[in-house]
């Protein structure tokens, strides 16, 4: 039985190489290749490597070399057509009937890629051309020289007559083959065929070798839609390719680190500033095959999202399709820039401090589904707590690793505790030799008038005004300031506000807190906590405000807790 080179070159892209041979071999990353010992004869240093771009293994002990096929062939005693048969059942490929209609196809598929290569070629030409004088001025505009055009091999469409349609026409190539390709239309009256792209910046799209599939163009006139692709032919499909998957594939291999930005624009943008390990979907949220895609070139691969409401959509569909294939390893982190900012417009405004500082601290995935399920709901009630327990408990339902789904379980589990915890006892410190027990505490002597240390309204405002001035205290204290018996109902809701707040954000600051809590309606309460003119003469100074020492802060703090919880006074109004 025979089979096309088409379906051949379908297996060995679907397939890792790496992830075959590592069920017989132990492999160690070294730059763009793995390495480990030969699994075809004796050896104690390794000698076996593999090269997943040239898509080959080679051993330099005995001379074994071939692709997955034949590394399949070899371990497992089967022959080529069985070798065949079991990586196409791994991949999800049915084996094609060798038919008149097949060899057709295979036929068809290597016309189809010669006609988007004289396609590129007579794109990059006319941008050349006098008539690409204004998608040259585009460019430059962006920050695009030459040199990126060539590298991306960028081109122009003509705005007018059917210039490609000639071309095509000159190299013998059918009608009915350009109108498949996507790149000429027939329209439905039956009528001569017309160019597709007119008056656009072209971007190849190529498949994971490198060959020219298929175009995005974008509109530099005055067209409704911005951005238009190629429709899908035998040798395209948009949910399976990923923008500069062939030019990240070597970049991110060699730094373990791929990411993932929503545009083409995007894309060269990152490369010029140095992230050539950058890919972008076409148009639509990443695919569960984009996904996988993914995890060959890195292990956890960074999603970069304009901050807005459309990222954080665009970011949730994302980590649900990624949740039923989650493994030991392999994960997604996600990069969320300023609202209305894009990798492409921070590099042209001279931003890249923001881009870089986003891309160095991505969120790992189960943070990122706990802030996002959090951090938009107001969770005052039990049946809103409820409700984002069992949203929690959906998504960690998706996840078929055993192990990784219990991790995930008892990570929400603890951050709802945590969140949620109620005083169900008063929090009581032990004393320690050499200190004095806790009738004995005094608060140290910051104040400039009485001492109010007996006063549980003072008290519970000093608690509840430092960790808002200190956030940062969080971190030590959280399970503390959570079980806190706080009588006051405005101090009360704005403690849980905070906690609230803080969960979503790790690295919450004075400003960005006080400014959350406004919008939920507590700006007025926070005025008068750190306001009050007479906080100047009964409050600890200086822990309390903004900007003081944090030590001072935690010191005093947890001398006031100590007192707090072994008093038993009623707070009075606020």
């Amino acid at each position: 039985m025979a089979f096309s080179p088409q379906f051949l070159d379908d297996i060995r892209s679907r397939v890792a190489l790496n992830e075959i041979v590592a069920r017989h071999v132990r492999l160690t990353r070294q730059g763009n290749e793995f390495k480990g010992l030969c699994p075809f004869h004796n050896e104690k240093t390794p000698s076996f490597t593999i090269s997943e771009e040239k898509g080959f293994f080679h051993c330099f002990g005995c001379g074994a070399h071939g692709d997955v096929l034949g590394f399949v062939m070899r371990t497992e005693g089967l022959n080529f057509i069985e070798a065949v048969e079991r990586l196409a059942s791994e991949c999800g490929l049915p084996i094609p009937t060798q038919s008149p209609e097949e060899h057709a196809k295979a036929k068809k598929a290597a016309t189809l890629h010669e006609i988007n290569e004289l396609a590129s070629s007579f794109f990059q030409h006319c941008l050349s051309e006098p008539t690409g004088k204004t998608a040259r001025a585009y460019l430059v505009k962006r920050g695009l020289g030459s040199h990126l055009s060539q590298h991306f091999r960028l081109g122009f469409s003509p705005d007018k007559g059917n210039r490609l349609r000639e071309l095509l026409r000159g190299k013998r190539i059918e009608d009915h083959l350009s109108v498949e390709s996507g790149l000429v239309r027939m329209p439905e009256d039956g009528s001569s065929t017309y160019d597709f792209f007119r008056g656009r910046i072209m971007f190849p799209i190529t498949d994971g070798r490198g060959r020219v599939i298929a175009f995005g163009g974008r509109s530099i006139g005055e067209s409704k839609a911005k951005y238009i692709n190629s429709p899908e032919t035998e040798v395209f499909q948009k949910r399976h390719t990923l923008y500069n998957l062939a030019g990240a594939r070597g970049p991110a291999r060699e730094q373990n680190s791929v990411i993932v930005a929503e545009g083409y624009l995007d894309v060269i943008a990152l490369h010029k500033a140095g992230f050539s390990n950058s890919v972008a979907p076409l148009g639509t949220a990443l695919t569960e095959h984009q996904i996988r895609q993914l995890w060959r070139l890195a292990q956890e691969p960074v999603l970069c999202f304009d901050g807005d409401e459309a990222g954080q959509r665009a970011a949730q569909r994302a980590a649900e399709r990624a949740l039923p294939q989650l493994s030991a390893g392999y994960s997604l982190r996600f990069a969320f820039l300023p609202a209305g900012q894009d990798p492409d417009s921070l590099l042209a405004n001279d931003d890249a401090k923001i881009l870089i500082r986003a891309l160095e601290n991505p969120v790992s995935l189960v943070d990122f589904l706990w802030s996002s399920e959090t951090g938009n709901h107001p969770l005052d009630t039990p049946e809103r707590r409820a409700s984002l327990r069992q949203k929690l408990d959906q998504l960690t339902a998706q996840i078929t690793d055993r192990t990784i789904r219990e991790g995930y379980f008892a990570d929400f589990k603890k951050r709802f505790r945590d969140l949620f915890a109620l005083p169900q006892r008063r929090v009581k410190y032990p004393a320690k030799a050499g200190r004095k027990t806790f009738h004995e505490v005094k608060l140290r002597a910051h104040t400039r008038g009485q001492d109010r240390s007996g006063d549980p309204n003072h008290r519970e405002r000093v608690l509840v005004a430092t960790i808002l001035g200190h956030p940062e205290l969080l971190a030590e204290v959280r399970e503390d300031f959570s079980r806190i018996e706080i009588r006051n109902a405005q101090l009360d809701q704005l403690r849980t506000a905070l906690l609230e707040i803080s969960a979503t954000k790790p690295q919450l600051d004075y400003e960005s807190a006080r400014a959350d809590l406004a919008e939920r309606g507590h700006g007025e309460v926070i005025s008068r906590l750190f306001d009050r003119t007479d906080w100047n003469q009964t409050m600890i100074e200086p822990s309390v405000r903004p900007g003081t020492d944090r030590d001072e802060a935690l010191f005093a703090w947890r001398e006031t807790l100590a007192i707090h919880c072994n008093q038993s006074e009623t707070p009075n109004s606020y």
